[in-house]
């Protein structure tokens, strides 16, 4: 990813964490409006990246719009065959079926994730997978 939309995708999320943060509903909405803009913008382009649709389901409220945005983040990444990203979205899919009580496809994704850990170049990632699926797995 160039220097220009990381920085620009780290921006809007902690502009995004601090209005949070700040109980500021207006500026979390503008800046969250961003980040939506952003993704569309380079949505199928050579700017593509699943690191912005990533970002964007993070800070999304409705976890089944939020799964859509993950599913969007998955096939970039896929295409992209960036293990780390396709690790991620998976494990943050899982955590939010598990919010939804959707155990079976909680425990499908956090798989998929798991699966990959051989993969996975990030080592603070594989250890985030590997707990969260003994965890998941065990109930």
């Amino acid at each position: 990813m160039k220097a220009p939309l990381f920085s620009e995708i780290l921006e809007i999320c902690q502009a995004i964490a601090q209005a949070s943060s700040d109980n500021d509903d207006n500026q979390r909405t503008k800046q969250y409006q961003a980040l939506i803009k952003l993704c569309a913008a380079n949505e199928n382009s050579p700017k593509d990246h699943p690191l912005q649709w990533e970002a964007l389901a993070d800070f999304t409220n409705d976890s089944e719009q939020a799964i859509e945005i993950y599913q969007k983040g998955l096939v970039c990444a896929e295409k992209l065959n960036y293990a780390d990203y396709i690790a991620s979205i998976y494990l943050s899919m899982a955590q939010r079926y598990q919010e939804m009580e959707l155990t079976d496809k909680a425990v499908q994704a956090a798989t998929h994730s798991f699966d990959l850990i051989e993969q996975v170049e990030n080592k603070e990632l594989c250890s985030d997978i590997s707990e969260y699926y003994q965890q998941l797995t065990a109930e």
